[in-house]
């Protein structure tokens, strides 16, 4: 037992049974249950007077069993067993009577508190010593300082686990006694004191604690709060920035979950999901690789019929033993071969979307039950919203990454992009990683091309025109102003201006565009301010040469003009078509897709099981996108021929497409920002894409691309025959006309023994 009287810093702490005999002195007075109940004990008290007065260790413990039944005034005996509860010096912490549960959980061998004070920056010295001051202020001098009257005491078992308890101080029992004539503290001291309340060493110069005692004891009750404090701990970290990404919080939002639950070995593992993605976010010592970044419906695939109606419906998963349960999802058997026995999984709801799941693993089995979900409702919103803002999070700096890696991706296969992006955000790997081995393997390619016939020539055509007439019309500048004064300089810039015009006249060379230009612009038009003040007939030309410029490029631009407005109606109703039925065959199966417009319109498509992301495929999507293919082509084949009509310049287009029925392999280039064909094999390919706008016919001259015509290059015979009976379906539909061309083609620079087909498309 502890000492009779001990003294904290100046003031006397007298330890005392004489308030509780009191009691029952004075409910002896009284009639009914407990009034006869006092009659009984009141013999007792006067039999054993060393109970009076300060507490005396000896004569406590040897009164034991009659100390138990007085203190039924405080704790009913019937509520002893399983409550928390003692008695002890007042403002310090030494029992000298507990429950016996209070004895067991929160006091060591010794009868010592177990654990420390829970107390931001306090020790158990400081908080004896405040203490006793407050209680002088508001006892002897009527001064109320607000101050908490519990105390939360921290224990750590030897497994690591952490418990709270609240210790509540009762003070009914205890008296502090004052000398006759209290001590004068001014009204100023207590101002200083109420702005410095945890200041101890004004409180010392101030109140003096020698002049009073604690007489009595102070009742404690206990209240075991570690599922409160876990909780609450749990829900600052969840609030807190990057909870799931931040490795130390994480640990400490395990740790806490391990305290809630009891279970020390307790392993967490946060999963997301969204845009059919399932992403692990929480790091530490449970991460799978696995389980990183992985499709979604590939997982809903591996669950049970349970496993799925469970977490569709937001239901939790509970397996108390993972040796003895049948398993249903991937997960829980990869828990149990790592020696997992217990197991729960929880879905999260945010907004009533569900935004992932998280799972408790432990190697104890019943570690978890039934009962369990129940304990964690008050965390699991705050955890929704931290997977929900972490994915946030993750999207806008994938959605940086790409902008800063990559030009705009077709969705058919952005979703790749944003795998690999997601998971070089996750986990801060380098960004040069990212893009390097995005590669698409046994892809089948569709390659068609829509170009127009001549575009070279037509628009060497059209510079040469115009370049005439500015000529033209310079010389007559010259011819009027010489004609009125003859001038030796004059008449050698005419002589020049005809030999440009005669110059032209036999064809336009690489060059002679930017010299004329130069020329005119340098030493003609420069002279024109001056030549007008000759004559108004000399004003009249210069108004006609200048009237026959282009305002906004300064030269003669008329046929060029046509030429291009041409060639732009007929590159974008090309793409346009392309464009629109590409949305309809997106419908029909996801495929890569891209269009490049240069003197015609290109087109590049990519299908095959790694462009899905659940790597659904089927030859059958293979050959509706042929089919597809060519029905397209038909159709811009045959309105090309009727767009000329609204052409000013007539241009006319060919077509071709290139089949391949062997897979390859494109990988993303980081320098061209495009996909390329990987691999030596497969550059064949390529080579063949960018030479067979020059193919001719074998033995004969002829260029392979004719307008109005289709051309489909192929290498064998399978690949002839499958379109073969694409044309024969379209021809039965009016779409194609007139016999199927068999042809050879002239080899190409490294490629001999391409054949193909030539068909009309009906206008």
């Amino acid at each position: 037992m502890v000492q009779l009287m001990t003294r904290t810093g100046a003031m006397r702490l007298t330890p005392s049974l004489d308030s509780i005999l009191d009691f029952w002195i004075k409910q002896s007075e009284s009639t009914g249950p407990m009034g006869a109940m006092a009659k009984l004990m009141v013999p007792q008290i006067q039999a054993h007077p060393e109970l009076r007065g300060p507490l005396d260790g000896q004569a406590l413990a040897a009164n034991a069993e009659l100390v138990e039944a007085l203190v039924s005034c405080v704790l009913p005996a019937g509520l002893q067993r399983f409550s928390f509860a003692a008695l002890a010096t007042p403002s310090s912490f030494e029992v000298h009577w507990a429950t016996p549960r209070f004895r067991r959980e929160l006091l060591d061998d010794q009868g010592k508190f177990r654990g420390e004070p829970f107390l931001q920056g306090m020790t158990w010295a400081y908080l004896r010593q405040l203490f006793q001051f407050l209680s002088v202020a508001r006892q002897a001098y009527g001064r109320h300082f607000p101050f908490e009257k519990s105390v939360i005491i921290e224990q750590t078992a030897e497994n690591g686990l952490i418990r709270y308890f609240q210790l509540r101080a009762h003070f009914d029992h205890f008296e502090l006694r004052t000398p006759k004539k209290l001590p004068k503290i001014s009204e100023d001291a207590w101002e200083k004191l109420s702005l410095d309340l945890d200041d101890l060493e004004l409180w010392k110069k101030t109140v003096p604690l020698d002049e009073f005692e604690m007489y009595g004891l102070i009742v404690y009750e206990a209240t075991d709060i570690t599922e409160e404090m876990t909780l609450s701990a749990i829900k600052q970290e969840l609030v807190a920035k990057d909870p799931l990404q931040d490795s130390q919080r994480f640990s400490r939002i395990q740790d806490h979950f391990r305290m809630l639950l009891g279970v020390d070995d307790l392993g967490l593992l946060v999963m997301g999901s969204r845009d059919g993605l399932l992403l692990e976010l929480s790091p530490g010592e449970n991460s799978n690789e696995d389980w990183r970044t992985v499709d979604l419906a590939t997982v809903n695939q591996k669950l049970s019929p349970y496993c799925q109606a469970s977490l569709r419906e937001g239901r939790p998963i509970v397996i108390e033993d993972l040796q003895k349960a049948e398993l249903c999802s991937q997960m829980m058997v990869e828990a149990s071969q790592k020696g997992g026995r217990s197991y729960l999984m929880m879905p999260l709801f945010f907004e009533g979307k569900k935004v992932g799941v998280f799972t408790f693993t432990s190697r104890v089995a019943h570690a978890f039950n039934n009962l369990t979900p129940y304990r964690l409702q008050e965390v699991t919103p705050l955890l929704a919203l931290a997977v929900r803002r972490t994915w946030d999070s993750f999207q806008a700096r994938v959605e940086s990454v790409i902008r800063e890696r990559f030009t705009a991706l077709h969705p058919a296969v952005e979703w790749k992009f944003r795998q690999q992006a997601l998971e070089v955000v996750r986990t801060d790997h380098d960004l040069e990683v990212l893009g390097q081995d995005i590669v698409f393997q046994n892809v089948y390619p569709l390659f068609g091309a829509s170009d127009v016939r001549n575009s070279t020539i037509i628009r060497n055509e059209t510079i040469q025109q115009d370049l005439s007439l500015q000529l033209r019309l310079a010389l007559e500048v010259l011819e009027r102003a010489y004609s009125e004064r003859r001038l030796t300089y004059l008449s050698s810039r005419r002589y020049r201006l005809k030999q440009w015009l005669a110059h032209l006249e036999h064809g336009l060379d690489s060059g002679d565009e930017p010299r004329i230009i130069e020329f005119l612009k340098g030493e003609i038009e420069p002279l024109f301010e001056t030549l007008t003040k000759f004559s108004e007939t000399v004003q009249g030309a210069v108004r006609n040469y200048r009237e026959a410029l282009d305002p906004r490029l300064g030269l003669v631009y008329q046929q060029r003009k046509q030429y291009e407005q041409s060639m732009t109606l007929l590159k974008e109703r090309t793409a346009e078509i392309l464009s629109r039925r590409q949305v309809e065959a997106q419908q029909v199966f996801p495929h890569y897709f891209e269009l490049h417009k240069s003197d015609g319109v290109d087109h590049m498509l990519y299908v095959g099981p790694s462009i899905h992301p659940q790597g659904d495929f089927d030859p059958l999507y293979l050959r509706n996108l042929r089919l597809w293919q060519l029905e397209t082509m038909v159709e811009i084949a045959g309105e090309s021929r009727r767009w000329t009509r609204e052409m000013e310049r007539v241009l006319e287009s060919a077509h071709l497409l290139l089949v391949q029925d062997n897979p390859l392999s494109i990988r993303f280039s980081q320098d061209e920002k495009q996909f390329n064909v990987d691999g030596a094999y497969n550059a064949r390919y390529e080579i063949i894409k960018k030479r067979l706008d020059k193919a001719e016919v074998r033995d004969t001259g002829e260029r392979l691309t004719q307008p109005g015509k289709i051309a489909i290059v192929y290498s064998h015979p399978r690949e002839a025959a499958e379109y073969r009976d694409y044309i024969d379906y379209l021809q039965s539909l009016g779409q194609l006309e007139g016999p199927v061309e068999e042809l050879e083609i002239a080899p190409l620079q490294g490629v001999v023994g391409l054949r193909a087909l030539r068909i009309t498309a009906t206008m």
